[in-house]
């Protein structure tokens, strides 16, 4: 394996982002949770994170926007299907392999890619926190991860569009360079 070839598919530039991301994500993550359910602000922080991570695995803005969209779009779903659950029972596991099974049919119907699977991570992480904090309303847990989900994939995009106009930027700069 050659040297040169290693080192060329460390992208500085693209590791600094992700660092910004999760720590902005954190930031983020944990004030909005935090302002509402202090208990939590912890878990809001680690989805937030999460879902920055998710919007980053492609360095192409579309795939990036695309992945936002689906990390929004199944957090929202699973956010409701948890939400709707809990307004007529308290978590029970038994419950909650029910409420999956349900959100994974609404999901197929509606023809959520992947069969919403971060739908499916949502409610599960939904149902547990309202099993560790019972006094947690369940509008206000769905709306937080809601919440942390949209704060981290927007940050998530926003790094992705800042490593986009860098790169228009520094092959405007190489193009130059060759000219002169």
């Amino acid at each position: 394996m050659n040297i040169v070839n290693v080192i060329r598919r460390v992208h500085l530039g693209t590791a600094f982002l992700k660092c910004i991301a999760v720590l902005l994500s954190y930031f983020f993550g944990s004030y909005v949770t935090g302002h509402f359910h202090e208990e939590s602000e912890v878990i809001g922080a680690m989805l937030a994170c999460t879902s920055a991570i998710v919007v980053l695995q492609d360095n192409d803005l579309k795939n990036s926007l695309h992945n936002a969209w689906l990390r929004v779009l199944g957090t929202f779903i699973g956010a409701f299907i948890a939400w709707m659950y809990l307004l007529f029972y308290s978590f029970s596991v038994m419950g909650m392999v029910v409420a999956v099974f349900v959100l994974e049919i609404i999901c197929m119907l509606l023809k959520v890619p992947d069969n919403g699977k971060m739908a499916t991570i949502t409610l599960a992480v939904v149902l547990l926190i309202s099993k560790e904090y019972p006094g947690l309303p369940p509008w206000e847990n769905g709306l937080l991860r809601f919440s942390e989900a949209a704060v981290g994939a927007g940050i998530g995009i926003f790094m992705v569009w800042t490593e986009f106009v860098f790169q228009r930027i520094w092959k405007r700069i190489k193009v130059s360079n060759k000219r002169v």
